[in-house]
């Protein structure tokens, strides 16, 4: 292809607009694609400024109490199990993070084994076990409950457990895990139990309160730090925003209105013939 043709090909698809399909003999198809919008530029960043309840949950637990943090997601929850983790870890006692969420479980995995080194980080799942006996595991809520009834040995030195995803406490089918972990567990262990939607966190909190015998600090924020945008994938592949969408929509309808009359047309010409 000589550069003459590559121009001219460049010059036809911006007269064409922006993503749409070239069909041109001798000219490959480009492929078409999702129409984004401008990155917004990045701020500088500076020394990370915590939020009011992650201050609050944070010196909460570094007192050795009980917790329940409901907060939406991306506000920062799991900071305060990192901030919890390296004051356990500093003490040399051992804390278990638990999780329902396979792609979680092995996020947190990674990231704990960034803070604390290969050794001292574990994960038990059904799947796979690996380094079990480190001081900081991270594993499926089920094997924490097992280690409750069978294994109470190796929680001697467990100084907290943290149930993320605690709103698992209400699913019909794997709820009785996360019930019998809190019922069960050894009393020298506490509680912190991160969730972004547990719309009774208050309910849940003074149940714990009253199995375990102790007191349960709720930390409530609802400001959303991530706002959430609902947009529209056109069959075309566009993303569109909901003016766009309704426009779409409406030239689609006007178009198949057009296509049945024609039909209906062509019906009662055959008819009469």
């Amino acid at each position: 292809m000589s550069d003459k043709k590559v121009i001219n090909m460049g010059d036809r698809r911006r007269k064409q607009g922006k993503g749409r399909l070239l069909k041109h003999k001798g000219y490959p198809q480009l492929k078409r694609r999702p129409v984004r919008k401008a990155a917004a530029p990045i701020a500088p960043t500076g020394p990370i400024q915590l939020d009011d309840f992650q201050v609050e949950a944070i010196e909460a637990v570094l007192a050795g109490r009980n917790v329940l943090v409901a907060a939406p997601t991306g506000t920062g929850k799991t900071m305060i199990a990192e901030k919890l983790a390296e004051k356990v870890m500093g003490e040399g006692m051992g804390l278990i993070y638990t999780s329902p969420l396979k792609a979680l479980s092995n996020q947190k995995f990674s990231d704990f084994k960034e803070m604390f080194g290969d050794k001292r980080v574990g994960l038990v799942t059904g799947d796979i076990t690996i380094n079990g006996d480190a001081p900081l595991t991270v594993m499926t809520t089920e094997i924490f409950r097992n280690k409750c009834f069978e294994d109470l040995e190796d929680l001697h030195n467990i100084a907290y457990v943290v149930f993320d995803e605690i709103h698992y406490l209400d699913d019909p089918h794997r709820g009785t895990a996360w019930e019998e972990s809190i019922l069960f567990a050894p009393p020298h262990i506490n509680i912190l139990g991160l969730s972004a939607t547990v719309p009774n966190v208050k309910e849940v909190a003074t149940w714990i309160a009253e199995v375990r015998n102790t007191d349960v600090l709720v930390v409530e924020e609802r400001e959303r730090a991530v706002p959430l945008e609902i947009n529209w994938v056109s069959p075309d592949n566009y993303i569109l925003n909901e003016s766009q969408a309704k426009r779409r929509v409406k030239k689609l309808i006007e178009k198949r209105k057009e296509e049945i009359q024609q039909l209906r047309t062509r019906g009662r010409k055959k008819y009469y013939r």
